[in-house]
């Protein structure tokens, strides 16, 4: 699996992502550069992260790859759930938006819900 990150904190997402599972390939982008990533196949899956989880972090994907494809999985002020973020996984989105403060519960259950797909 290959993922693409963006938006603040990269360095720290990047560390959660190789905790829960050191067998993906990251790439450090902008959400810019991540479009033809994600149009050419190039990569899997988009993190981003920014202060409210939906906004900065995935709002050029969703007006590149169109909204069908993006989902905000943890809100600022939010905890996120399992069953919450697996119903996102499930709908087939590839682009997920977190706040920036909650990386560190988000990843980890994004990566094994997204492992667990394949």
């Amino acid at each position: 699996m290959k993922i693409a990150i963006g938006g603040m904190k990269k360095e720290e997402m990047k560390e959660a992502i190789e905790r829960a599972d050191s067998s993906i390939e990251v790439v450090i982008s902008s959400d810019m550069q991540a479009i033809p990533l994600l149009k050419n196949g190039d990569v899997d899956y988009y993190f981003g992260a920014c202060e409210s989880g939906g906004g900065a972090a995935i709002s050029i994907l969703i007006g590149a790859i169109g909204y069908s494809q993006c989902s905000t999985v943890c809100r600022n002020g939010e905890t996120p759930t399992e069953e919450k973020i697996a119903q996102v996984v499930n709908s087939g989105k590839k682009v997920f938006g977190m706040a920036h403060d909650k990386i560190d519960v988000t990843v980890p259950i994004l990566v094994k819900l997204l492992q667990q797909k394949k």
